[in-house]
């Protein structure tokens, strides 16, 4: 498989595609007015401790406070000295229990990572226990443990990691092994470390000094922690379109992953990137909620409050030389495999149904759930699924750390208010009758009646039969106009004599 990060930057947003054999399967983009704060680190106050919800509120420096649930406080003190606190002294969460009053206290000053972006009208959700995350080794000041991630397989390998980190660890930290520390070398492992320390004696200085709120640490932009984060040898490019940005990259390559800094390329077409490698198409159709697969079946997504649904129709699929339970695990199978794309590509948290076509045969449920499992393994965000009921129903939860990117690309339509149903012109006429009824007892009785070119072709239909009749019902005078800019169940009402819009007064 062929994997490849196109960059694509503009004045007023940054765009990151990652490809699969050219198939979009993750966008990620950054915008002035929607910088990245996940990994970001604040001096905050305590604005509210709330024990009934077990959180507190802590002020950042921005409008929305951040929530920091008893679940998200560490249990330790980051910058306790381990030579001369023991474990025990250090993990409060023996002494004093797991109720968020214990731990923080209003106007307290604390250290606070951010873990969730704001969503909606939520703020941001924060936690006390502090990571750094470099290209090998992820920094945890305070603790004292060592992992190793278990996308490592080898045991032999895993082992040795973790006896390098152990010869390298500074005192009241820990410690944990990337997948991208398999087979490197105790210099490569420990100069990641050094860079960590470094970034971690900075934020102690800036936490001494500045009172809060402020910031302390800034995680790093989309592009430098793609690198980071992804830029292995399994990534064949990272093509960018800005000169500045390719430098800027390759510069930071050459010190996390030198040996792949030639993968990294400038893009040099007239064309634009994201045209050169047929990526706008596959970001229009993310954006529909009906989603075609081979065969002629279909994937319908619906984002809800509480829940995101996704059903699966045959739709055209009538199968061919099969039996009908063939047909329906063929279906189910291409449904799983796209449904992981659109989670990926739109970037969909939260509790998720999958409404599969319902199988009789055992067999074919759990080859279906292999599929599906077998299809999520490349899923980058933390996810759990739930084995298939007996209603074809399968359940699974998705990391949700900021909004979809749905929801960062668009707003809610301004017509249906986000519902995606606009009312029917026959029903619009019936919003307008009820008007006119309750206009009809006034002493105006000339309108000039102002709707969307659907009401007004209802209305004048069989030679304005519908209009007459609401003229005989108010016992009024209507002369109807067409508007391309009204929306389709809005109206507005003039009075004829006047020119005055009283639309309001017998709203």
């Amino acid at each position: 498989m062929k994997t490849q990060v196109i960059m694509n930057s503009q004045v007023h947003e940054s765009r990151i595609a990652i490809l699969e054999d050219s198939k979009l399967v993750e966008l990620l983009i950054e915008r002035p007015d929607q910088k990245r704060m996940v990994g970001n680190i604040y001096k905050g106050k305590v604005e509210r401790v709330l024990p009934g919800i077990q959180a507190a509120f802590v002020d950042i420096g921005m409008e929305k406070r951040a929530f920091l649930h008893v679940s998200d406080v560490a249990r330790y003190d980051p910058f306790a000295d381990s030579e001369t606190d023991d474990y025990g002294d250090n993990n409060r969460n023996y002494k004093k229990g797991g109720n968020i009053k214990y731990w923080v206290k209003q106007d307290e000053e604390i250290l606070v990572q951010i873990t969730k972006e704001p969503i909606g009208t939520k703020g941001p959700r924060c936690t006390t226990e502090i990571t750094l995350a470099g290209r090998y080794i992820v920094f945890m000041p305070g603790q004292k443990r060592l992992g190793v991630s278990r996308k490592i397989r080898s045991r032999k390998e895993r082992n040795r990691i973790r006896k390098v980190m152990r010869g390298i660890i500074p005192d009241g930290i820990g410690l944990i092994g990337r997948s991208a520390a398999e087979d490197k070398s105790d210099k490569v492992l420990e100069k990641d470390l050094n860079f960590l320390l470094k970034d971690w004696e900075e934020i102690k200085k800036k936490a001494d000094v500045l009172d809060s709120p402020a910031m302390l640490y800034k995680d790093m932009g989309m592009a430098p922690a793609i690198v980071r984060d992804l830029f292995t040898a399994d990534m064949d490019e990272f093509i960018l379109d800005s000169k500045s940005e390719y430098e800027r990259i390759r510069k930071y390559a050459g010190i996390v992953v030198s040996k792949l800094v030639n993968r990294i390329k400038l893009h040099k077409s007239e064309i634009p990137i994201f045209d050169a490698y047929d990526i706008e198409p596959q970001i229009e159709n993310m954006l529909k909620r009906k989603i075609w697969l081979k065969g002629g079946a279909y994937i319908v997504i619906d984002n809800t409050e509480a829940l995101i649904s996704i059903d699966i129709n045959s739709g055209r699929n009538i199968g061919r030389g099969k039996s009908y339970e063939d047909t329906l695990l063929q279906i189910n199978k291409r449904a799983a495999t796209e449904i992981s794309r659109q989670l990926r590509l739109r970037d969909l948290g939260g509790i998720i149904a999958i409404d599969f076509i319902d199988m009789e045969e055992e067999k074919n449920r759990r080859a279906l759930m292999d599929c599906f499992k077998a299809a999520m393994c490349d899923d980058r965000a933390r996810y759990r699924i739930l084995n298939i009921n007996d209603f074809g129903i399968v359940m699974l939860t998705r990391q949700r750390v900021r909004q979809s990117v749905i929801q960062s690309i668009s707003d809610p339509c301004p017509v249906c208010a986000g519902l995606g149903r606009v009312f029917s012109p026959v029903t619009v006429i019936g919003k307008i009758e009820r008007w006119l009824m309750r206009a009809s007892k006034s002493r105006r009785k000339n309108f000039l009646l102002v709707v969307h070119p659907s009401v007004a072709e209802e209305l004048q239909t069989d030679n304005n039969q519908r209009l007459h009749e609401l003229e005989m019902s108010a016992k009024v005078r209507i002369e109807c106009f067409a508007d391309p800019t009204v929306y389709p169940d809005d109206y507005s009402v003039l009075d004829a004599d006047s020119g005055e819009d009283i639309t309001e007064e017998f709203e």
